[in-house]
């Protein structure tokens, strides 16, 4: 068996306000909308998926999420969460466990870490 790609699925209270901080907040684009009402729907930043999802079975899971995106020019993508005021829980740092990343909270407390490798100086 050969995995081909994964996407996480976080709990929020509200579609539409969900779709809306990851699109204009965090840079996603809109993938898909399933229901009527809606509530499920996808969100896409190149190839990372987040499913949102607000049906009422899952409803005690709500902010209870976390996901680490792997990614760069991590400095500059952290301006640009501080410039749309987005809930960042850490700060931007270089770590002993070799990343440079930081930690955002969504608006229902899902966590969402963005860090790249720090490299190597060898000189």
């Amino acid at each position: 068996m050969k995995a081909n790609s994964a996407s996480i699925i976080f709990q929020v209270s509200n579609i539409a306000d969900a779709i809306k901080f990851y699109t204009e907040s965090l840079g996603f684009e809109k993938d898909f909308i399933y229901g009527d009402p809606p509530f499920y729907a996808g969100v896409l930043l190149n190839d990372v998926s987040i499913h949102l999802n607000t049906y009422p079975n899952n409803a005690k899971r709500c902010g209870m999420g976390s996901l680490y995106i792997h990614c760069d020019e991590v400095d500059a993508y952290y301006e640009t969460i501080k410039a749309a005021n987005v809930s960042i829980t850490t700060k931007l740092d270089s770590y002993d466990y070799g990343m440079r990343d930081f930690q955002i909270q969504d608006p229902d407390g899902n966590v969402i870490c963005f860090g790249t490798p720090i490299e190597e100086n060898n000189g």
